[in-house]
């Protein structure tokens, strides 16, 4: 523990949330800009996410998309162990939370970087579990940060708002895909990328201001 101490006190570990959604929003704009260069249609009301990332979207869309959600995947534990570090200090009685809160992250990034190796299109079975992973993953992620921020001394309670919103956005998510159509089936996918770029901005803000 105290070689990753060290490793955060050379690196500010808050960066990586940045560095994160930057890649994230760039390599999405550069591929839905591939992907409709030809004159193909994409929004998100008619699109899932991942079409991106199929071998036959147009202009090898694919490359770049699941380029950086791999790159991503590699990224995100460093973001993830600097916030495990970050709540150790904010008198948390129950450490075991902040652990559960590490391991649901990292089996969420699995998740993600088995998206970016399952296309749907070649594989869909093995693509669909993996964003089950993510997605499922991600949601309790959301909902256990929002505990760790609400139960925290040293952390003030609104802290636990974005938290509990993200987590309710992902399960309403999840369950449109039995009660509601897909436009918005697709819409509410849109709106978990978007919100999850907003949590990243947010955890760097957050844990850059608090240092």
């Amino acid at each position: 523990m105290e070689k990753i101490e060290s490793f955060y006190e050379k690196v500010n570990g808050s960066y990586f949330y940045f560095l994160g959604v930057a890649i994230s929003m760039v390599s999405i704009v550069i591929s839905i800009a591939l992907y409709t260069a030809g004159g193909a249609i994409y929004g998100i009301l008619t699109n899932y996410i991942s079409v991106l990332g199929a071998t036959n979207a147009p202009n090898n869309t694919f490359i770049v998309f699941n380029t950086g959600l791999i790159v991503n995947s590699i990224i995100s534990p460093f973001g993830t162990l600097f916030l495990v570090l970050f709540f150790q200090n904010k008198d948390i009685t129950q450490k075991w939370i902040i652990w559960l809160w590490f391991w649901v992250n990292i089996i969420s990034t699995i998740g993600t970087f088995l998206v970016a190796i399952f296309p749907e299109d070649t594989m869909l079975q093995q693509h669909i579990f993996a964003a089950l992973i993510t997605f499922t993953f991600g949601m309790l992620s959301y909902l256990i940060y929002g505990f760790i921020a609400l139960f925290a001394v040293k952390i003030a309670k609104h802290h636990s708002i974005p938290g509990f919103v993200l987590a309710a956005i992902s399960f309403i998510f999840m369950a449109s895909w039995v009660f509601l159509t897909e436009p918005v089936i697709k819409f509410f996918e849109w709106m978990v990328l978007f919100g999850g770029w907003g949590f990243g901005i947010y955890l760097g803000i957050f844990s850059l201001k608090a240092q």
